[in-house]
């Protein structure tokens, strides 16, 4: 009885505090729902139904982290245009949306909506299986951090994305398989980190002409041609690709002279160890 008590001058304490959170992460261990007893659908229409619930009575106060991973997404259910009208306000600074479905439909991404104050304020974000298409008029002037996986968009898309990312520090890019030129632009001056996970065969070339670029990473199954800006000093260098060792020591770029740890992956190669060595 005691405990039952104190449970329920807790629960009567804070009974309205969640509502003026200012962090908000849905998921489903989060969300309490339960897979094992489900089918697909309901799945989606549980996660829909609650998550509708709590932006519902939620008052309207500002938003600073917001984080929606869903693997039963359903483009039929799921109102996630409505949680982002509701939930992306200005001041908010981080923002994660995964997504996916067996249907292999992508959610198309509302950059509208950031393209105003919340666009300015955004620092960190991630998003994942969803469709790129960026209009004119985002300026995110105070990203440090971008990290996209399974994002459909071409390199000229990217570039109207970042064109005003003057602060963007981290870059991350993984299994984006429509990119066929990926090109770092100069204007990209705090840029230290890039990490680039190529699954597909598209990938053609890659340059790089961020001035203080020092830590690059790049995995993919197909040689890529690197052009890489003179005065680049790299800390840290990694290439993992069929034929890495042998591209890197015919082609060795000035940038690598200095470099503090060069690690190569390959496969299918065969190089003489005194090759390697000389290299």
């Amino acid at each position: 009885m005691q405990d039952a008590a104190r449970a329920a001058c807790v629960s009567y304490a804070f009974k309205r505090s969640w509502r003026c959170y200012p962090n908000l992460a849905f998921d489903m261990i989060t969300l309490g729902i339960d897979i094992e007893s489900c089918g697909e659908d309901e799945i989606a229409r549980n996660f829909t139904s609650k998550v509708d619930h709590i932006l519902k009575n939620r008052p309207c106060i500002a938003t600073k982290t917001l984080e929606i991973v869903f693997r039963y997404y359903n483009i039929d259910v799921c109102n996630i245009d409505n949680w982002f009208q509701t939930a992306v306000t200005p001041g908010i600074e981080e923002l994660t949306v995964e997504l996916s479905s067996n249907s292999g439909r992508y959610y198309n991404f509302p950059w509208s909506l950031l393209a105003n104050e919340s666009g300015n304020s955004i620092q960190y974000l991630n998003l994942a299986r969803c469709a790129f298409s960026p209009t004119g008029g985002l300026c995110f002037k105070s990203l440090t951090r971008l990290e996209l996986s399974d994002v459909h968009f071409t390199g000229d898309q990217l570039g109207s994305l970042l064109q005003n990312s003057f602060a963007l520090q981290r870059m991350q890019l993984k299994c984006c398989n429509t990119i066929i030129c990926l090109k770092i632009s100069f204007h990209l001056q705090q840029l230290r980190y890039l990490d680039v996970f190529d699954g597909s065969t598209l990938l053609q070339v890659i340059e790089v002409e961020a001035p203080n670029l020092s830590n690059f990473q790049f995995m993919g199954h197909r040689q890529v041609q690197l052009s890489l800006a003179v005065g680049l000093q790299f800390k840290k260098f990694d290439l993992s690709f069929p034929g890495a060792v042998s591209y890197v020591c015919s082609a060795f770029p000035p940038s690598l002279r200095y470099v503090a740890a060069l690690s190569l992956g390959s496969w299918r190669e065969q190089i003489l160890t005194s090759q390697a060595l000389e290299c």
